[in-house]
């Protein structure tokens, strides 16, 4: 692994900035397939884990999609000996009808639908793979302030930063975020709209089992969801109008139980221990492109969307693999990867499914508010789709194993 001082001296293939989960997994990807690769972020994670580390309140629900490219990253273990929750089955209701649904992985032959696994850990994880890498290098601390892409007299793209160093790349990949500054630095725009609702997310115990279920019930503020956790503890994501936010972070611990009880309408009894809560807003933004030559966008630099579905993460993981199918191919070819020609191709390829996404959760929220006909029209639906097993079990293998086209990492043992 290259030291702080050779960082600044050589070339890159790539340099990611952002080492969350997407842009860790993208950088241990392109080094497995032989790409030099740095990784600029501002601290590393907490990288000593075991089963007592305190359990972070952001948690994603993984698809079997997601789980092979950790799988193919050989980091699935290290999530496996630590934390991870499958869950079993989804119960999804309203509190405006009796309409009920329930999907089973047991009724398309699958153990499960699923994981919900803390973010911290999915990222510690694949930072534990670095090492394993001599051709990948960790860059911590340093800002950026300027981008330089690729033109007519220069094929290096340069990072410059606050330590009055220079970076050199063949390409970046921007993995910095929803408010990525390497969007902006190369002055890509987005189309933005918010929601004007918050998630309250935090970890919770109940009286009842949650029976390795995600529970799931639409209020007249929206979604609120109890996430399958260890023993009788779940994650949970209670979705809000933006001005309620401050007032549930302000609930005593009593009263915040009390009102979890009252959105999940006691499904699983009493919240008997409430832990860390906190909140963020909801906003949707896709960026107008993924890709200028030396430069692709990846996970929520590219999109973000309403997180009701879990599907974020698992976009991005997505993202990752494709961009990594798609560099490898050019380099395997001896073709430049770091062109405009080679980047469309990730761009048509992800861009598209990634609108599809987030249009669907949309609808999908629209479908959900309450108002008469709305619920007149679940109250008839919902049942016919809950008993008509050829649809219910394609939504299913659907939302766990996704489209066909899917990128080799994504795919069982692709490596």
């Amino acid at each position: 692994m290259a030291t702080q001082a050779d960082i600044y001296q050589q070339v890159w293939d790539v340099v990611v900035v952002g080492g969350g989960m997407v842009g860790a997994a993208a950088a241990l990807g392109l080094a497995k397939n032989g790409f030099s690769v740095l990784v600029l972020e501002q601290q590393a994670p907490n990288m000593d884990w075991n089963r007592q580390t305190p359990v972070g309140i952001r948690v994603s629900a993984l698809t079997r999609a997601s789980e092979n490219i950790l799988r193919n990253l050989n980091v699935w273990s290290f999530i496996v000996q630590n934390r991870h929750h499958p869950f079993r089955s989804m119960h999804v209701w309203d509190a405006f009808s009796s309409a009920e649904v329930t999907f089973n992985a047991a009724e398309i032959g699958e153990a499960n639908l699923g994981y919900i696994i803390e973010n911290d850990l999915i990222q510690s994880a694949l930072w534990q793979g670095f090492a394993r890498e001599p051709n990948l290098a960790v860059s911590l601390g340093s800002k950026i302030i300027d981008l330089q892409l690729p033109n007519a007299d220069d094929a290096i793209a340069k990072l410059s930063l606050d330590n009055d160093k220079t970076l050199q790349a063949r390409l970046v990949i921007a993995a910095d975020g929803g408010r990525s500054q390497i969007r902006q630095l190369a002055n890509i725009g987005l189309n933005r709209q918010d929601y004007d609702q918050c998630a309250v997310v935090g970890i919770v115990k109940t009286e009842l089992p949650h029976q390795d279920t995600c529970w799931q019930r639409y209020t007249e503020n929206g979604p609120f969801a109890y996430l399958s956790m260890g023993n009788n503890y779940s994650s949970i994501a209670w979705y809000l109008p933006i001005e309620k936010q401050q007032w549930a972070l302000s609930l005593s611990d009593a009263e915040f139980a009390q009102a979890l009880g009252k959105a999940s309408d006691y499904r699983l009894g009493q919240v008997v221990e409430v832990g860390q809560r906190g909140a963020f807003p909801l906003i949707r933004q896709h960026s107008n492109h993924y890709v200028k030559h030396g430069l692709a966008l990846i996970g929520d630099a590219a999109h973000t969307i309403h997180p009701q579905a879990g599907q974020g993460v698992n976009l991005g993981l997505l993202d990752a693999a494709a961009l990594v199918d798609v560099l490898s191919a050019a380099k395997q070819a001896n073709r430049d990867f770091s062109t405009l020609a080679c980047l469309r191709k990730y761009e048509r390829w992800r861009r598209g499914d990634n609108a599809l996404v987030q249009r669907s959760m949309e609808w999908f929220a629209w479908f959900y508010q309450d108002n008469a006909l709305k619920n007149g029209v679940r109250q008839g639906v919902l049942p016919i789709v809950n008993h008509f097993k050829p649809g219910k079990n394609w939504l299913m293998e659907q939302a766990l194993n996704g489209r066909e086209a899917l990128p080799s990492l994504a795919q069982l043992y692709a490596i």
